[in-house]
């Protein structure tokens, strides 16, 4: 098998190595989470240097090393360099990488994963990035079989009407307030929330904006894809803990 091979990649992650180096981790359309590394790439003359910015989206050779690949080539095919030219742009970013680093393993590939996260990178330019992180959750909770049950409760399989609901992890999905009992879940959410997250996984997802969401429901979204996402990932992110101080700052 030879050891040179081309990917579609988006750098996720980057950490200075050595004088001039950088080790990247990237998600790739072929193969999935890939460590590499790019040498020497901090030289201003360096010529991989465009391509293996935070948040690019290029195509590279790789040559395949032990425990890291290492970047022999890369050519820029979308900068995104609007992110990184708005500080609200750049944490909402840095939030959706940190969460796709830290819900796949290494070289398990899933393209339509790979085109979701190209997607709402360039959906995070627009005018509402924070409803672009709700769909980012959602649907990569979905593309990784984590997708919540959102048609009627869990348990007693009561429709949606009136009362509240409650998003519990271990459930799988949605709960009524008579069956939520003592579990853990104390994610309360509407009917209309719960309407609203079954819209975000059917829409096109580049028709996102023209859903009508208040404050209310952007609160019991973020809530409730918090507390989902941690049960499943086992960890808090740290880019969401700023993202959770932006956004209430913004509701109130």
């Amino acid at each position: 098998m030879t050891k040179l091979y081309s990917v579609d990649a988006l750098v996720v992650r980057t950490r200075d190595f050595g004088e001039a180096d950088k080790i990247l981790t990237l998600y790739t359309k072929e193969q999935g989470k890939v460590q590499a590394i790019a040498k020497g790439v901090r030289k201003p003359t360096s010529r991989l240097r465009g391509g293996v910015q935070m948040f690019s989206h290029s195509r590279m050779l790789l040559y395949r090393g032990r425990s890291l690949d290492t970047v022999s080539q890369a050519e820029t095919v979308e900068a995104f360099g609007g992110l990184q030219d708005d500080l609200l742009r750049l944490i909402y970013a840095s939030y959706l990488a940190e969460l796709l680093d830290g819900a796949v393993p290494d070289r398990e590939p899933n393209e339509k994963l790979f085109l979701l996260t190209l997607l709402c990178l360039g959906l995070l330019l627009g005018d509402d990035p924070e409803l672009i992180c709700r769909l980012y959750e959602i649907r990569l909770l979905y593309l990784l079989g984590y997708q919540p049950y959102l048609t009627e409760c869990m348990l007693c399989h009561r429709s949606l009407g009136g009362g509240s609901f409650f998003l519990d992890p271990e459930a799988g999905g949605i709960l009524c307030q008579n069956c939520v009992g003592d579990r853990g879940a104390k994610s309360a959410i509407s009917p209309g929330t719960v309407l609203t997250m079954q819209k975000m996984l059917s829409m096109d997802p580049r028709q996102i904006f023209r859903l009508k969401i208040s404050p209310m429901m952007r609160n019991e979204l973020e809530k409730a894809f918090e507390h989902y996402l941690e049960y499943h990932l086992d960890k808090t992110l740290k880019a969401k803990r700023v993202l959770k101080t932006l956004e209430t700052w913004g509701r109130s």
